[in-house]
């Protein structure tokens, strides 16, 4: 069980701090401990649960989450090195990789705390960049790095390889490079398949590719994907997870492998990937019944 659980919120959603507190009391009438992240302790006046976020992944045996995904990929690239386990509740929509809604935490909660639950472990990537043979960026991601034109689509000039093995020069608007996780996401917008979280794998999705021949590649997750950027003055970023931004030189080199850790996810027992996608995607059609 746990007793140890530390809090982060996402202070956009709207009642985000009516919840924190109503999620905290009950996790306090459970004589749960709980750690509260500086802004929510000071925000619902409990500033003596208050730690900073990399004590706070070292001490807690749990990380809840109150937003929508993006809260929990942010706690992923902050709590994912200390081994700590991960569970969204969702203050929104349906998501992929929260959990519980907001309207049935007490009875998610409760099964969780009494052991119903299952991990499961997720692929994270490192990603490094280099100028001039100097590293200057270094960087996690849970779902995707993506490297793309910063304002106006222009074409930018990715030459590419896999473990030392030249792929390609993609001449494209950009380059998603994704986890299963973040099979979903960008890449799945960028034409990418739809990947089982389970399997060992990183996608590369170009984006508006300007060579039909180009398509997806799944490549495994012991390779090493090296990218150098040219881009001549055009701007061009390079963002993890659709919330950390850089900005990148052209004959930047892009260095991306798999990281030495994973994020570890809470899940109800009776969670299903593909209803998950059927829901979120708006997947339809006469179906047969399971068997």
């Amino acid at each position: 069980m746990f007793k140890k659980i530390g809090m982060i919120v996402n202070q956009e959603k709207k009642d985000a701090l009516k919840d924190a507190r109503l999620v905290l009391e009950w996790l306090e009438s459970k004589k749960i401990q709980v750690f509260l992240s500086p802004w929510l302790g000071e925000s619902i006046d409990r500033a003596d649960l208050i730690m900073e976020r990399k004590k706070m992944g070292r001490r807690a045996q749990l990380i809840i989450s109150l937003g929508g995904d993006g809260t929990l990929l942010r706690a992923a690239r902050d709590f994912a090195s200390c081994h700590t386990p991960l569970l969204g509740i969702n203050l929104g929509g349906l998501g992929f990789l929260t959990e519980i809604p907001i309207s049935k935490y007490k009875e998610g909660l409760t099964r969780i705390l009494e052991g119903e639950y299952k991990e499961e472990k997720r692929l994270m990537l490192k990603i490094a960049v280099h100028r001039a043979r100097k590293k200057v960026g270094s960087f996690v991601a849970l779902n995707d790095v993506v490297i793309s034109k910063a304002g106006i689509p222009r074409i930018i000039n990715l030459r590419t390889f896999v473990s030392h093995e030249f792929i390609t020069t993609y001449s494209a608007d950009g380059l998603v490079i994704s986890t299963p996780t973040g099979s979903t996401a960008y890449s799945l917008s960028s034409g990418g398949p739809v990947v089982h979280p389970n399997l060992g794998v990183i996608i590369l999705s170009p984006i508006c590719a300007h060579t039909l021949a180009v398509r997806p590649l799944i490549v495994s997750r012991r390779e090493k994907i090296k990218v150098i950027l040219g881009c001549g003055l055009e701007k061009v970023l390079l963002t993890m997870d659709g919330q950390v931004d850089f900005d990148l030189e052209d004959g930047d080199v892009i260095r991306t492998e798999e990281a030495s850790y994973q994020a570890i996810l809470i899940r109800m027992r009776e969670k299903f990937f593909f209803k998950t996608l059927r829901t979120k995607l708006g997947w339809t059609g006469t179906g047969g019944k399971s068997s």
